[in-house]
């Protein structure tokens, strides 16, 4: 199927780079795209659209590699991956070879991710953990589930939204993965604040549902990328989910606005005070006060004690 060729509401499997160049009748709005346009400005969702910006080129990067491997060997869905011939390497591991160079381009235009042999190691790895973990908790991500497209029509919008995992039983959640640093819940929330991933939550689920009339609950599984390869299965509460609505209902307003009018503001003319967190000026605060106490108590600046701390005169006594 062509990107150029529309689609209709509903449920769709498609291939990614068709999803990405955005199949609706008319251009719509993404997870990715709301929040740049609620983060930054309707321009930067402007400059991010496919089909309104001439200019767009979807984004490949060795960063995503290891993301991408691993959605393969998890959901069973999108590109595969392939192993750089460690023989091709440079002597210090590096792809920056002739042949391997060629190896890659040739593997990237057939579709495939090439990775060094230890990072296919590492995938193997990452794939052997989660699929211990969600067997004991009883989710089964069926390949022929993975990445479903969800398009519709929200507020008098197109809005489209890829689930990675979408259970054929209607009263099971939908699954997104995403690869870390660290799967505790405290850093998983972290990055639902960080990334608004609970925009993401609360588009995912309003598209599925206008496609589907499902009302579905929504997880993101979270798994490290360095061993031991943890994971974690994380749900938005529903206050959180409440508040992330009214996010997401204001991205749509913003988008339906800026297309019909066809313009695109960037960020406001002017200058723009700002006041710093409370945090910050605490911190300061904090470090003052110590600083005054070890003056009262010693009668000297900090800076006079690091200084000596600094001079050689001292290692020179310690070691006579």
């Amino acid at each position: 199927m062509s990107p150029q060729t529309p689609l209709q509401s509903g449920i769709h499997q498609l291939d990614a780079d068709v999803y990405h160049a955005d199949p609706a009748p008319a251009p719509s709005l993404s997870s990715t795209i709301a929040k740049i346009m609620l983060a930054q400005s309707p321009l930067h969702a402007w400059t991010a659209s496919p089909r309104l910006n001439p200019d767009w080129e979807p984004k490949d990067s060795k960063t995503f590699d290891i993301g991408r491997a691993a959605h393969r060997a998890t959901l069973g869905a999108g590109s595969d991956f392939c192993a750089i011939p460690d023989d091709i390497l440079a002597s210090n591991g590096a792809a920056s070879t002739k042949a391997a160079k060629e190896f890659i381009e040739a593997a990237r235009e057939a579709g495939l991710t090439p990775l060094k042999s230890e990072e296919v190691l590492q995938i193997e790895a990452m794939r052997a953990k989660i699929s211990e973990k969600l067997t004991a908790l009883n989710i089964d991500l069926d390949p022929a589930h993975s990445e479903v497209a969800a398009l519709a029509q929200l507020d008098g919008v197109w809005c489209r939204a890829m689930v990675d995992n979408a259970p054929g039983d209607a009263r099971q959640p939908l699954y997104d993965f995403k690869t870390t640093t660290d799967a505790s819940p405290d850093a998983a929330m972290r990055a639902v604040m960080n990334y608004g991933y609970d925009v993401q939550a609360a588009h995912y689920l309003d598209t599925w549902k206008a496609a589907t009339g499902e009302d579905r609950l929504f997880r993101f599984i979270f798994q490290e990328k360095s061993a031991p390869y943890e994971v974690a299965v994380i749900e938005v509460g529903p206050d959180s989910m409440m508040m992330a609505r009214k996010k997401i209902a204001r991205a749509r307003a913003m988008w339906a606005n800026c297309l019909s009018v066809d313009d695109w503001p960037g960020y406001p003319l002017g200058v723009h005070r700002i006041e710093l967190p409370e945090f910050f000026h605490t911190r300061w605060l904090e470090r003052e006060s110590v600083e005054l106490d070890h003056k009262s108590r010693t009668g000297k600046d900090v800076l006079e004690m690091a200084r000596q701390w600094q001079s050689p005169e001292p290692f020179r006594h310690a070691g006579e």
